[in-house]
Formats: structure tokens, C-alpha cells, sequence
């Protein structure tokens, strides 16, 4: 598993670790820094076929576009707004992104509010309280839109 973070979020980054530990009981580590993202692995690093990637939806659509994905699932945590992202050719791979709203954008909420030290999209909240002997894969099909 890999965690993209784009670097204008990089605040988050421990919180973020700490949500996806309690979330699958996995470590993340970085591994490569630059202006514009952090990219973390799972310890280990092959335990699961999936990228998350968090961030801007220009970002993530660039980064999507320019890099070579080797995970078959990608979750992109960002609004789906203008940028439409079912019409991204992505072959081989199914891509999730959170519920949105009726202007087609991910509502952040107040994680404050349910105790996360980040601000997050319903989806994630919902997977994080998912029941966790419940397969990976149908934890996501039940908590993001599959595109």
C-alpha cells in the first residue's frame, strides 16, 4: 500500500499515519519527499494493492496522468468538482473517490468533531468505523464511489 499526500497538507502527515494504522494495523514510513507530495509505503510493503492519494483535485489528476501506478485500486480522497475523474483513462485499475456533495465536491468535516486531529470526508470516517474482519476490498466498495 502507498499513501501520495500532497505537500500542501504535509501537517497532517502524523495524523494521517495514525488514522490509517487504526484504520488497516498498518505502519507507514516515508520514503520520497519533494515540493509536491510525500510519499509513504506500508510496512510491509505488499500487504495491499491499493494507493491512497490525498489531496487538491488538480493534483491528484496530474499525478494520476504523469505517474506509473502499479496498485490495481487507487482512492483518491479529493473532490471530484470540474475535473470528472471517471473520464480519466486509467487501464487495469479501479479508482474510488469520497461521496460527494450535490455540487460534486467532498464535504470536509470538522475532525475535531470525531476525534481526528485532521479535517476528513465522510467516506473516511465511515471506513475508519468499519468492522474491520470485514475483506479490505468490500470496506471500500461500502464507504466510496466506485468510478
Amino acid at each position: 500500500m502507498q499513501l501520495i499526500l500532497q505537500n500542501c497538507m504535509r501537517d497532517e502527515l502524523i495524523a494521517r499515519k495514525n488514522y490509517f494504522y487504526e484504520t488497516f494495523h498498518l505502519w507507514l514510513v516515508v520514503n520520497f519527499y519533494n515540493d509536491n507530495y510525500i510519499r509513504l509505503v506500508s510496512m510491509p510493503t505488499n500487504c495491499l494493492d491499493i494507493l491512497f492519494i490525498i489531496g487538491h483535485n488538480t493534483f491528484v489528476k496530474k499525478y494520476l496522468k504523469f505517474h506509473k501506478i502499479t496498485e490495481e485500486r487507487i482512492v483518491a480522497i479529493t473532490c471530484d468538482g470540474t475535473i470528472r475523474f471517471s473520464s480519466l483513462k486509467l487501464p487495469g485499475k479501479t479508482l474510488y473517490i469520497p461521496h460527494q456533495n450535490k455540487q460534486n465536491y467532498a464535504d470536509l468535516l470538522d475532525g475535531n468533531l470525531y476525534g481526528f486531529d485532521f479535517d476528513l470526508t465522510e467516506s473516511e470516517i465511515l471506513l475508519y468505523n468499519t468492522n474491520q474482519s470485514i475483506d479490505v476490498l468490500q470496506r471500500l466498495e461500502n464507504t466510496f464511489r466506485k468510478l
